[in-house]
């Protein structure tokens, strides 16, 4: 089968992580060479993506699209751009060109909502969110609470004044810009619904109060006035190409996997992660919706296991809080273990902490059995994150089997979750400023940062996962984007 892929942008979890995941199964992944997606805040070549989706979807059997990329070229270059609205309706018009050529493609698609950060750096923003992005954080929250009575006029009014100190100059392009990017989306919900098999509005770095959920109220009620059925909006962004694949394969194999959830602690399900809006109890099931799956207490064909503290999350580098310490950790992994001793399908979503995983988690299991058997693990950014990578390897080992390959993706998460977001970007954060580089800044993507980051994810992961690291060796580290926060990693095995 052919699922032809258009990434939401070029780094490693949007681009290649559903390959690796495909990688020597019956699916056929057709993916744009990744020259022609652009880099960080410099768009795409549009006229390359567009041919590339006309030529590689004429025979496929499924399209998972990302609508950022198609008209925007790009996840960054969505909250920077100046495209007019007649260039955008034109270029969402391709959507349609597509199924008329093909009309048994089948498109799972996927459009973010704007994001609006609550801290000021403009290294995915505008220039000017590096003075104020705080601030303009500040005022959509105060204009929501002032629409829903949280905030008399007058509260309001005082604390926009203070806020427009820093934003007057540059609110009005943030403005305008978040009301076309909602235009489009509202036209997409409405007038191209029926051109998706499958169509997801993920929202990245939520919040309660702002921008980010005011314009999803109003995409709500443009669908609800269409009297037809919502659209999942939820939670997520770099993982929806991941979910929406699984959901693909599922389609066109005519199967569709029960998943159990079993939580680390009862009580996680009522917590809110960080950068997100609503308790994960909510969002579990509409992402696995998303990746192709439904939920069922008994006989699961995956089991799903959530590590979550009880309340209070943090980040990965942050002291634990006390919600941490409720977690049975010991009978977690002793589950787990029994599950792969019986040849089940047990899949570690391991979401504790925010933005890289949880090294007592992976040790602790590591004793118990060959963490390489697991149905899937990741442990990576947010929440959602995290799920919807579990959930798409997941659904591909039940679909077609565990491999050689689905055993070194797994590995690569642990080397890249737990090894380096969990401890040695920290690491070697502080030891590039003498230097000269800093987090934001590393110089060339494969050059001394990246060398450095290597020597000390090898060392580390010796000491943390001994076996695994006999089994694998680091193949390429390289820094996309040119910064510490992610990196671009894949092991070999050593056989």
């Amino acid at each position: 089968m052919k699922i032809v892929y258009l990434p939401l942008d070029e780094r490693p979890c949007n681009y290649a992580f559903a390959g690796q995941i495909a990688q020597g199964t019956p699916v056929r992944l057709a993916v744009p060479e990744k020259h022609i997606l652009g880099d960080k805040k410099k768009p795409a070549d549009l006229t390359g993506v567009m041919d590339f989706l006309t030529r590689e979807t004429v025979d496929a059997d499924a399209c998972v699209l990302s609508l950022d990329m198609l008209l925007y070229g790009g996840i960054i270059p969505s909250r920077i751009h100046h495209m007019t609205r007649q260039t955008l309706l034109q270029r969402l018009e391709a959507v349609r060109h597509l199924k008329q050529r093909n009309p048994r493609l089948k498109i799972f698609a996927f459009a973010l909502i704007m994001r609006c950060p609550s801290y000021s750096s403009a290294d995915e923003e505008p220039d000017y969110y590096e003075t104020c992005g705080r601030e303009i954080f500040l005022t959509g929250q105060v204009k929501h609470k002032k629409a829903l009575g949280l905030l008399s006029e007058t509260e309001a009014q005082a604390l926009l004044d203070t806020y427009q100190e820093k934003t007057g100059p540059y609110l009005a392009d943030f403005e305008n810009r978040r009301s076309l990017n909602r235009e489009i989306l509202e036209k997409i919900l409405t007038e191209y619904r029926d051109c998706f098999q499958v169509l997801v509005i993920p929202q990245d770095d939520s919040s309660a109060y702002g921008y980010t959920t005011v314009d999803r109220e109003y995409l709500k009620q443009a669908v609800a006035a269409t009297g037809r059925e919502p659209i999942p909006m939820y939670p997520g962004a770099d993982e929806v190409g991941m979910s929406l694949l699984a959901n693909a394969a599922c389609a066109l194999m005519g199967r569709n996997p029960a998943v159990k959830l079993v939580y680390a602690h009862q009580d996680a399900p009522k917590m809110v992660p960080l950068y997100e809006d609503r308790p994960v109890g909510q969002t579990i099931p509409v992402l696995l919706a998303t990746s192709g799956c439904h939920v069922t207490e008994e006989m699961p064909d995956i089991t799903l296991y959530l590590n979550y503290p009880a309340h209070s999350p943090v980040e990965v580098w942050q002291d634990p809080s006390e919600g941490y310490k409720l977690r049975d950790l010991k009978g977690f992994c002793d589950r787990i273990a029994a599950d792969v001793r019986a040849g089940k399908l047990a899949a570690v979503a391991d979401c504790a902490y925010c933005n890289g995983g949880d090294a007592e988690l992976v040790q602790m299991l590591a004793q118990r059995t060959e963490l390489e058997e697991l149905a899937a693990y990741a442990g990576w950014n947010t929440s959602s994150n995290t799920l919807g990578t579990v959930a798409c390897q997941a659904v591909f080992a039940w679909l077609f089997g565990k491999s050689a390959q689905h055993a070194l993706f797994t590995a690569q998460r642990l080397y890249e979750d737990v090894g380096y977001c969990g401890h040695v970007r920290r690491e070697v954060t502080a030891l590039i400023e003498p230097m000269g580089f800093g987090y934001f800044n590393v110089g060339e993507e494969n050059g001394q940062v990246a060398q450095l980051v290597r020597q000390r994810l090898e060392v580390y992961m010796q000491t943390l996962l001994p076996r695994m690291a006999e089994k694998y060796a680091i193949d390429r580290c390289r820094m996309p984007w040119r910064r510490m926060f992610e990196v671009d990693l894949t092991l070999r095995s050593r056989g």
